[in-house]
């Protein structure tokens, strides 16, 4: 069976059904990491505690999927930033504006008097995500809301890291040089300033919670996706998977491995050990790398689970899930029955409202946004129209 098969395509963008499956996965990493089972082992507790990872297995796939998608068919022309932009903010805003916007309303309306300026500089940021690059800012809203500034940093870089890609791995390994340069400039000159509220406002927040210390995770996904292209043509799937194996063990070791140094954590800051920041933002991502290579190349049990029916519609709703996961619906829960029981069927009825909520909000926001970003007679229709077609 050739390897090319394991993509199918839909309106002519390459689509990997596994990898759709394998977001459901990562999503319900972040889900019982916040709302862990009442357990009374306490290296089962030490596991779950550390399942931040499913994060960077978001952001590995992020690097893969854009640039399957863009990689050779960058233009540097307005019409195509114009169609990139737009495909990008489609994906992201709409559902986390109107999710982020419900949790800013319940926290924050009526204004008291007196806070007026203060609540509204702090609705922007979070609806800007600009919060992101604050390390005293972040959970402002949705506080998972913070990953997505580091998701849209990227979104805004990878058109000149794929143009950096005619280097090879020198221009990976620059692009991700330069990237953490600057990051570090920026903390440097941020850090010890209190009026600006947190911006850049440690080296643990810059490696733990920006695209500037998690580059790598971005630029793995990436190079990945270059071996898979110069790959997929002309190579037979596997029969042993051995890169799904061992992909499958370097992330199970990684998080062992975490959970046994049990690392100070910072509830501003992240870890707060080097070591733990490296087999986050390195090994764990790495192994991330070789469980994808493996799903795209090898035929396995675990392919054919993530590309079923049912894990393809989870995969599709997961972003949806990731936003309501802690939003108006966790505080409800918690007033109802506790902050911290129920965790099963907490988790069955967030998956039944993820699934609603894609069918219903986020998928027919997206279409609506692009409609109207197209339908105006703009130098850029064609190009949006193309770009539907490969994102």
């Amino acid at each position: 069976m050739p390897a090319s098969e394991t993509a199918t395509h839909s309106g002519g963008r390459p689509y990997y059904p596994a990898l759709t499956g394998l977001r459901a996965i990562a999503a319900y990493l972040i889900f019982f990491l916040h709302f862990r089972p009442a357990l009374d082992a306490e290296w089962v507790q030490a596991i779950f505690s550390h399942f931040y990872v499913g994060v960077s297995m978001f952001f590995v796939l992020s690097g893969f999927v854009i640039a399957t998608r863009y990689q050779g068919n960058v233009r540097l022309s307005r019409s195509w930033w114009w169609a990139y932009f737009w495909r990008r903010v489609a994906r992201i805003y709409p559902a986390y504006l109107l999710l982020n916007g419900m949790v800013l309303a319940q926290l924050y309306w009526p204004i008291p008097a007196g806070k007026g300026l203060n609540t509204v500089m702090l609705v922007f940021l979070s609806q800007s995500l600009l919060r992101g690059f604050s390390s005293t800012l972040k959970y402002v809203g949705l506080p998972q809301g913070w990953s997505l500034t580091v998701e849209e940093c990227f979104y805004f870089s990878a058109p000149l890291l794929l143009a950096w890609q005619r280097w090879g791995r020198r221009g990976l390994v620059g692009f991700t040089a330069s990237v953490l340069g600057i990051g570090l400039l920026l903390t440097y000159w941020c850090i010890g300033r209190p009026a600006l509220h947190g911006f850049f406002g440690s080296y643990y927040h810059l490696f733990n919670y920006t695209f500037f210390g998690r580059v790598f995770e971005f630029v793995i996904g990436v190079g990945l996706a270059r071996w898979w292209v110069a790959r997929a043509a002309t190579t037979a799937a596997g029969q042993w998977p051995w890169r799904t194996l061992a992909g499958l063990m370097l992330m199970s070791l990684t998080v062992g491995i975490l959970a046994w140094l049990q690392p100070p954590m910072n509830f501003y800051d992240g870890l707060l050990q080097p070591g733990a920041i490296a087999l986050n933002n390195l090994i764990f991502p790495a192994g991330v790398a070789l469980l994808l290579a493996g799903l795209l190349a090898e035929i396995s049990w675990l392919r054919t689970i993530l590309a079923s029916r049912l894990m393809q519609f989870l995969g599709r709703s997961s972003y949806f899930f990731y936003l309501v996961h802690i939003s108006t619906l966790s505080l409800w829960w918690a007033k109802a029955f506790g902050p911290a029981t129920n965790s099963g069927w907490r988790f069955l009825a967030t998956v039944a409202i993820a699934a609603v909520g894609y069918q219903f909000i986020e998928e027919p926001l997206r279409r609506w946004v692009l409609d109207h970003t197209s339908s105006n007679k703009a130098p850029a229709n064609k190009a949006i129209r193309n770009a539907q077609t490969i994102s």
